[in-house]
This record gives structure tokens, C-alpha cells and sequence, in this order.
């Protein structure tokens, strides 16, 4: 059977008529083998005990981040998967900000780490700074005597070299563009002094611009054309960073390790460890047998290895971290596609995966649920949002209501001419996922829908993204506690942005208009919890769960607190005496 792509006439039924027909028609579950409404109420049950015990809870002794700091030593990080580059700027990849934002490159500011919930903005290049013209200039006055990992001093020309790379529409760096498209001019009133002005008032200026775009030397950026700046064959800063940061760049090894090492001549409070080392190893039981031979200092692992370790040696020789931060899973329709044009479909095939089930059965109870695309603690997210139910039984009322019915037989709905099929394209690395596709991929065979699974390589699986080349797809995305929804969700952003899905709604893109440039944030979560509203509505992206960060952590490891921001290695420190045991 092949998925035809004709066009057909949307149905005008809009979501209030959804729900009503879910209760109409008594909502329950078919689970047909499936986890059933009781066992899933145990696994509630279960999870929402805090396990007394430490390693069973991950919590992380108070006395990890106490001690007198020493100086040396090298730590091993976990890594999964390659980043595609180590440009943030064309990159919004996890991985590379991990290991180059405010640690290789520095921004204008940082935020506090450990400033929970505010995470306050501090200086970093920049000593100080004035905001004026009602909160539309702002005025940074920059650090003497910073040098680049090369040598040369850091100037502003560096400052406005990087933002004519950001704001150049023909560098990749819409995702961060989203949030400067307010800005007016930016100039340089000598070597230490650096001016922007805005059209308006932008809340998350200092957040989302000052403390995010990584600083670049200008001797490299301004031999670089648009063009160039985008490839890593013309842009050697794309595998070879030259930033600012307590950490220079050593080298990089494709998927094996990338190094960093201690910058002696950092303007700042040099970190105590001499070498930073992100190991690839994309199999996450081979990376918990490195753990058991102590080569990992830092281990991210799976649910279901987090739910089965009972190694004796891993729980002697590490710690055990579990944090929920700013992240959600989601399951993304690229509206371009004819069968996913209704929102009443869209809810449809919500209502078809089993988000609890999954969570409990394959996940152990340890996600959160969420219907928010802000930090699932946040004002932003409207707590009377419940998840739609797991109801294939509704489900299947929606799909017919929407004219998606089965006329020759054949076990897939048609309407029109055109087939209820599609492919859900997976990142090949992730296990988990596919387990929980193929569960899925069952219940929409139930439902009478042709859902076929396509495990894709990182590198190929962002550019099909960016390229709006699949059906549907499945990731996550990681925020902060103060977020602009305006590069996932605004029309502007679908076009060489992040919105995938290609999502558009003059009312939504109306809210996060005006979001913007409001200040209070009371107010403007007032707004963002209407925008969600609409998103609930709409089912653009079926609401998976929130993740949470499950880490291994080495015991001779010091220094060590949970943050929002990731991990802060500057601040660590290895411990001598308790360092690698038998």
C-alpha cells in the first residue's frame, strides 16, 4: 500500500466539538494487552513515593558540593551522540552549548546557575552595563586585558563582528535571530564600550541575546563570508572554537572525544580541573560498562537502566542524580501534510498514545506529564490543562467525525483519495523511542491508521528537519526557567527556524508579538498561558512527558550542584583521596 498525497478539504470542527465528543461517547481505555487503568494507578502510586534512599531517589549528598577545592585532574564526561559542530550560532544543538557556551565562548553576561528559580543575570565580558530610553538602549562597558585562546586581545570589534554574523539573514543562524528581530542597531563606541538599541522593549534581552550569543573573534569571522561562515570547511571555528572562556579548545576526535584544557591566562577564577574530556559512546550500555572500569566520570543514562541498576560496583564508586529541568518529549505533525491539517486529527492521534502507559511501563514512573511548552514549574504553564486521555475508543469517533473512515476495507482510513498513513522518523540513537513507537505504531493500526517507523541518523535527522523533509518526527527540547516560545512556535520561525512542524496561527504569533515586549512577568505569563491554550487546542505536537535528567557521578568528583543551566565543571574539583577505588 502507498501513502498518496492528495489534497483534501479540511473539516471545520474545531476542539470544544472534540471534547464534547469524548464525553459523549463515555471515554475509556482499550488496552487490549496493554497496561490497564489499575496498573497503571499502582505504577502512580508507586512513583510518587520518594524513595528513602539516596541512590534509589537520586538526591545528591549536601556534601558533594562543600570541601576545599584542588587544583588537577582530569574528568570524563558521557557523551551520546556528536554534536553536528561546535557553532551555537548555526548549531542549536544540546551537546555544543554544553561544551562551548560560557565555558570555550563567553557572552556579554551568564546567568547565575545557582540562582534557582531567577537564575539573575551576572557580568561576564562585559564588567557592567546601563539600560536606558525605557528599557530600550542598553550600554555594555567591556573587561580589559581578556585574551583569546590564540593570544589576541578581545576588544568590541569582536562584539560587533559576531552580531554581523548573527544578523546576516544568510548565515543559519535564524534560531537566534528570532530573538533579535527587535534589534535596531548596535555599535561600538570604542575599543571597550558597546551600544544596542531595540525598535521595542524585549523582556529576555539580557537572557535570551546578552547572555546567549557566544562571542567570536572578530581576526577570524571578518575574513569569513555568510556563506563560508555556515560551512566547516571554510569555518574552522565550526570544529575548532577560539573563545575567551576558562577552557580552550584541544582537539577533536569524530566519534571518539572532544578535549578541552584549562586556559592558563583566563581573565577570571581559573576552574580546578586541568582537562575537560566528552567521550562519544552513542551505546548506553557500553558506556555504563566504561563506568564500571571507572573511564566515565559523568554517565547519562536510560530509564530502564536507571530502574535496573543493581550493579554494587556503580552504586560504591558513584552517585546517583535524577533533576526534571526546562525539557518536554513531543511527537511533532508537519501541518504540511494534508492528514495532519485538522486539529481534530491532530487531538486524534494524541488520544492514540499512551502517554501513561509508556511512562509508567517503559519509563518506570520517572517523567513528568506536561501539556506546557515552558518549564513544566513555571507560571507560564496553565495547570488546568489537563493531558488528553489515552482513549482509542474516542479516538476513533474524532477520526470518523473528521470524515476519516475505512470505505474498501482494507484496515486504513482513507478521506478522499488520500490515505491515513505516514512515517514517524526517529534519531537512530534513541532506543527508548523506538520501543515506545513500536507500542504506539500498534495502537494506530488499531485505529485503522498506517504508521511506519524510520530510524535516521543525527546529522541526516536535522537537516530533514530544517529541510521540513518527514511526515512526523519525535525529540525534545531543553529551555530555561524564562523562555521566547517565538523560535519554536511563530510563524517567522518556519522558514530556516525551529518550527518544524511548520505551525502557524495569526492569534498565537499575535500573543508572542505582544509577550515580547512586556516586562512583567506576571503579566506576560498571563499571556504565554493563553498562547498555550491554543497549542492544547491546535495539538501541533502530542505532549510526551518531561525527561528527567538521570546522571551517574563519580565520588571523587567535588563541587557538584544541580542547576537548570547543566552542569557547571568549572567549579569542580577531583578529590584526591577518594579518587579511583577498586
Amino acid at each position: 500500500m502507498v501513502c498518496t498525497r492528495a489534497v483534501h478539504t479540511r473539516t471545520p470542527v474545531v476542539l470544544s466539538i472534540v471534547l464534547a465528543l469524548c464525553v459523549a461517547t463515555g471515554c475509556r481505555c482499550e488496552r487490549g494487552g496493554h497496561i490497564d487503568p489499575k496498573e497503571l494507578a499502582r505504577l502512580g502510586s508507586v512513583t510518587a513515593r520518594e524513595p528513602k534512599d539516596p541512590w534509589e531517589a537520586g538526591r545528591l549528598p549536601m556534601s558533594l558540593a562543600k570541601g576545599r577545592p584542588r587544583d588537577g585532574g582530569q574528568i570524563a564526561v558521557h557523551m551520546y551522540t556528536e554534536p553536528p559542530s561546535l557553532n551555537t550560532i548555526i548549531d542549536a544543538d544540546w551537546w555544543a552549548s554544553q561544551i562551548t557556551e560560557h565555558r570555550v565562548y563567553q557572552a556579554l553576561v551568564s546567568n547565575d546557575p545557582y540562582d534557582h528559580p531567577n537564575y539573575r543575570v551576572v557580568p561576564e565580558l562585559a564588567k557592567s552595563w546601563e539600560i536606558a530610553s525605557a528599557d530600550r538602549v542598553y550600554t555594555f562597558h567591556l573587561r580589559h586585558g581578556v585574551r583569546w585562546h590564540d593570544g589576541r586581545p578581545f576588544t568590541a570589534r569582536d562584539v560587533i563582528a559576531t552580531f554581523d554574523k548573527v544578523q546576516n539573514e544568510q548565515t543559519k543562524a535564524v534560531h537566534i535571530r528570532a530573538y533579535t528581530k527587535e534589534l535596531l542597531r548596535y555599535e561600538a563606541l570604542d575599543a571597550f564600550t558597546v551600544r544596542f538599541t531595540f525598535k521595542k522593549p524585549y523582556f529576555l534581552a539580557l537572557d535570551g541575546i546578552f547572555a546567549s550569543v557566544p562571542i567570536q573573534p572578530a581576526h577570524v569571522l571578518e575574513s569569513l563570508k555568510p556563506m563560508q561562515y555556515n560551512e566547516a570547511a571554510a569555518n574552522s571555528l565550526n570544529r575548532h572554537p577560539i573563545g575567551t572562556g576558562p577552557f580552550r579548545f584541544v582537539k577533536w576526535e569524530s566519534n571518539s572525544k572532544i578535549v578541552l584544557r584549562r586556559f592558563a591566562k583566563y581573565w577570571g577564577s581559573k576552574p580546578h580541573i586541568s582537562e575537560l574530556v566528552f567521550r562519544t559512546v552513542k551505546d548506553h550500555t557500553v558506556a555504563l560498562q566504561l563506568a564500571e572500569r571507572q573511564e566515565l566520570d559523568i554517565v547519562t543514562v536510560t530509564a530502564q537502566e536507571w530502574h535496573r541498576m543493581k550493579s554494587p560496583i556503580l552504586r560504591r564508586r558513584y552517585y546517583r542524580s535524577r533533576y526534571h529541568d526546562a525539557n518536554y518529549a513531543w511527537i511533532g505533525w508537519n501541518l504540511k501534510r494534508p492528514q495532519f491539517r485538522d486539529a481534530v486529527v491532530r487531538s486524534a492521534l494524541t488520544m492514540l498514545v499512551d502517554r501513561p502507559g509508556l511512562a509508567g511501563a517503559m519509563m518506570y514512573g520517572l517523567p513528568k506529564p506536561t501539556t506546557c511548552h515552558f518549564y513544566w514549574a513555571s507560571d507560564a504553564c496553565d495547570g488546568k490543562l489537563s493531558p488528553l486521555p489515552y482513549d482509542p475508543l474516542a479516538a476513533a469517533k474524532l477520526l470518523e467525525h473528521a470524515g476519516w473512515v475505512d470505505r474498501d476495507g482494507d484496515g486504513v482510513r482513507e478521506h478522499g483519495k488520500l490515505e491515513l498513513c505516514f512515517t514517524l522518523m526517529i534519531p537512530a540513537n534513541q532506543e527508548g523511542m523506538v520501543h515506545a513507537a513500536t507500542k504506539i505504531k500498534e495502537d494506530m493500526r488499531r485505529a485503522g491508521i498506517d504508521m511506519r517507523l524510520q530510524r535516521v541518523e543525527w546529522s541526516a535527522f536535522v537537516r530533514r528537519l530544517r529541510d521540513k523533509d518527514f511526515d512526523a518526527c519525535t525529540l525534545a527540547w531543553v529551555g530555561s526557567s524564562k523562555e521566547d516560545p517565538t523560535q519554536i512556535w511563530h510563524s517567522s520561525s518556519i522558514a530556516g527556524g525551529s518550527n518544524y512542524i511548520s505551525f502557524s496561527n495569526r492569534e498565537a504569533d499575535r500573543l508572542m508579538d505582544r509577550a515580547r515586549v512586556m516586562l512583567n512577568d506576571r503579566r506576560r505569563n498571563k499571556l504565554y498561558r493563553q498562547l498555550g491554550k491554543i497549542l492544547y487546542d491546535e495539538q501541533p505536537y502530542t505532549w510526551l512527558w518531561v525527561r528527567p535528567r538521570l546522571t551517574l557521578i563519580h565520588r571523587r568528583l567535588h563541587g557538584v550542584r544541580e542547576s537548570l543551566m547543566g552542569w557547571r565543571y568549572e567549579d569542580w574539583w577531583v578529590d584526591g583521596t577518594s579518587a579511583k577505588t577498586p
